[in-house]
């Protein structure tokens, strides 16, 4: 049986050592994307390039994950996107028609970008809207709508996003390693 790969990544501006773009993964504008090492782009994964796609080191996008709008998408090394979210770097404003088939001077657009600062968690059927920054380890849970930047290492729930608590910072990577290696299973 014959494999088809909806993305040449031979075209990537960059694919990292290590790193996997699965087969049915589809990404548009190929040659404004950078993929660092050991990343993981999954299966049925949609990104528009937009106006670039920089994904750092070690970082996941799960499966039906889509970014979109056309604008800029950052995920730092360590970040991690669950199943079914969607990064809208771009989207229609109310002052305007909606309609993305409607006359381009007839519809009022925001475009920006999405950052994922080292170490964030999106949980699964998240939606972070344009020119939001989630800050170094901080968590969105399941099911939640991001409209504004989060604070470093805290976790926010709901739609709209609040903050319910926090998390520790990790340490260095060899620390962490000790730490982790030293704790049963």
């Amino acid at each position: 049986m014959m494999t088809v790969e909806l993305t040449d990544v031979k075209k990537l501006r960059r694919l990292g050592d290590g790193a996997k773009v699965f087969p049915m993964a589809k990404i548009v504008s190929p040659e404004v994307v950078e993929i660092g090492d050991h990343s993981f782009i999954d299966d049925f994964v949609f990104i528009n390039g937009g106006q670039g796609v920089v994904i750092g080191n070690h970082v996941h996008i799960a499966s039906f994950v889509s970014v979109i709008g056309g604008g800029k998408f950052i995920a730092q090394d360590y970040s991690d996107v669950a199943c079914g979210s969607r990064i809208l770097t771009g989207t229609n404003l109310k002052d305007g028609h909606m309609s993305t088939s409607s006359p381009r001077d007839l519809q009022s657009v925001t475009v920006g970008s999405v950052t994922l600062e080292q170490d964030v968690f999106v949980g699964s059927n998240c939606v972070l809207h344009p020119n939001v920054r989630m800050r170094e380890g901080s968590v969105l849970g399941s099911n939640s709508l991001l409209l504004e930047d989060t604070e470093p290492w805290g976790i926010y729930v709901g739609s709209p996003a609040k903050r319910i608590g926090g998390r520790q910072r990790l340490p260095p990577d060899e620390e962490l390693r000790r730490k982790l290696a030293g704790q049963t299973q």
